[in-house]
């Protein structure tokens, strides 16, 4: 009975690793902001997502620069739900909640800068879910 199980799960896991599901890309997007990869977050998007994505990040970079300090993102809450109906136009919706730390480091010391609270939806290429084509969202700081 151990061996059927054995071979089952050999033989399964690599089915469900190939069918990614879509809000593994919004999971794998924060996770890189979190990071502190930022190549790897743009990776994740095309379109009107990568040139949001592009701004944040050019955003805080020169925030930082301006204060002679470096920044990190720190995901400190993140709630992604299922992904709903594809929407003609538009892609998959993922709706995401999430809460965000911007903290600015400067000598030894660190601080919050920011605290980002929101929601997002993100959407997915219906082609392709590991890509994210646009980002609605509310920030409230």
């Amino acid at each position: 009975m151990r061996i059927l199980l054995t071979l089952f799960a050999v033989l399964i896991a690599p089915i469900a690793a190939a069918n990614p599901e879509p809000a593994d890309a919004v999971k794998g997007y924060f996770q890189a902001l979190d990071r502190q990869d930022f190549s790897r977050a743009l990776a994740y998007t095309e379109g009107a997502a990568k040139g949001r994505t592009s701004r944040m990040v050019e955003q805080l970079k020169s925030e930082a620069a301006a204060n002679h300090a470096r920044v990190e993102v720190k995901v400190k809450r993140l709630d992604v739900k299922s992904a709903g109906v594809a929407e003609p136009g538009r892609g998959v919706p993922v709706p995401v909640a999430f809460h965000i730390d911007v903290v600015g480091h400067k000598f030894c010391f660190s601080k919050v800068a920011r605290k980002l609270d929101g929601e997002a939806r993100f959407y997915l290429d219906p082609a392709r879910p590991d890509r994210i084509v646009a980002i609605e969202g509310r920030l409230a700081d």
